[in-house]
């Protein structure tokens, strides 16, 4: 019966939700040094906060929950050649699933040298690697067991029959990444590719050993000017991991308000085979709020009733040179399209390319 509920246990973890290995948001771009460890530091001002929190298939008793928490900065813009950046950050990240039954906690540090690549300041290639050390927790206490089962059901008051309570696991994993950019006045595109736990990190809970193989992210997008500061936004990604593949793409619409320190966003992302996710966005300042609920449309519908997943990001930028401060448009994770004389970022009309997505 534990090895039955271990492997159950494992089973809807990494197939389901893989969330307990790997984040699973849908606001993937409010994560970026979960998407891409090139992304550390990737943004205009000079330090980075932002949190995210998800809840997923409310429909069942227990949801899964997630939560990142992650903070970021560029440095040494001073002492670089100008126009390149140094970057480092620090992310927390915790799971549950089952109350508790399954738990992971994160902690990683990540580094990233982005490069200027003309004169112009349009062109970029970043690169990133992260270390990141992981804590799996599998508690029985949240379980049923054979031997609790009595003639009127089970009674989780009973002695579960095992020798110890649980098994946590520890292990070390490392990551790769690398980015493209190229902004100008009126657009600004980016694609890159990362390479997680690539030393293939072991895992056990006192019975079969499992090798956690690679996970492959390629993610997309880019954005143009519609008017004066109104933006149209594009974005994709795609996940290959040992249990699953993950397509998400979507768009947005960024509007500025009568007051310019605030940006309304409203756009919708799909999941391939899984689920629609409308999203909505508000921009105050260096603020960034964001919302989006899964539609579930899988073949899951019947028993998810069409819940799928609720998700909040907040994040906050914040800068000690007021030209990059103030909110005029929101970016897909991009740099600004020239640079400060002092080796920073510089946006067009004072907004930050930068605020879309996170990055």
């Amino acid at each position: 019966m534990r090895y039955i509920l271990i492997y159950l246990t494992f089973l809807i973890v990494f197939t389901q939700n893989t969330q307990a290995q790997d984040p699973h948001y849908t606001q993937y771009y409010a994560a970026p040094m979960l998407m891409n460890p090139a992304l550390t530091g990737f943004f205009n001002g000079d330090v980075r906060a932002s949190g995210c929190y998800r809840s997923q298939w409310p429909s069942v008793q227990y949801p899964y929950t997630t939560g990142t928490f992650s903070v970021d900065a560029n440095m040494l813009k001073s002492i670089l050649k100008e126009g390149d950046v140094m970057g480092i950050g620090f992310t927390g990240l915790f799971d549950k699933s089952n109350d508790g039954g399954l738990k992971t906690n994160a902690v990683s540090a990540s580094f990233a040298y982005h490069k200027l690549l003309d004169q112009y300041g349009v062109n970029r290639l970043s690169v990133g690697a992260m270390a990141t050390y992981n804590t799996r927790l599998l508690d029985y206490s949240k379980f049923v067991f054979g031997q609790q089962l009595t003639p009127l059901g089970f009674d989780h008051n009973l002695p579960t029959g095992e020798p110890i309570n649980g098994f946590t696991t520890n292990y070390l994993d490392y990551s790769v990444g690398i980015v493209y950019s190229a902004i100008t006045e009126e657009s600004s595109f980016y694609c890159g590719s990362s390479i997680y736990h690539f030393n293939q990190p072991v895992e056990s809970f006192n019975g079969p050993i499992h090798k956690i193989k690679p996970r492959i992210v390629v993610n997309a997008g880019g954005s143009f000017t519609v008017g004066e500061s109104n933006k149209f936004l594009l974005s994709a990604a795609y996940m290959n991991a040992e249990f699953t593949n993950d397509l998400i793409f979507g768009a947005a619409y960024s509007k500025a308000l009568a007051d310019e320190d605030y940006n309304l966003i409203m756009g919708a992302w799909y999941r391939y085979n899984d689920a629609v996710s409308p999203y909505v966005g508000l921009g105050y300042k260096n603020y960034r709020l964001g919302i989006s609920y899964d539609v579930n449309v899988s073949k899951l519908t019947p028993a998810s009733n069409l819940k799928g997943g609720f998700e909040i990001t907040l994040s906050y930028i914040f800068t000690g040179n007021p030209e990059t401060s103030g909110n005029t448009g929101f970016d897909f994770g991009l740099p600004g399209n020239s640079y400060h004389s002092e080796g920073g970022f510089k946006c067009p009309r004072g907004s930050s390319q930068l605020r879309w997505f996170g990055y």
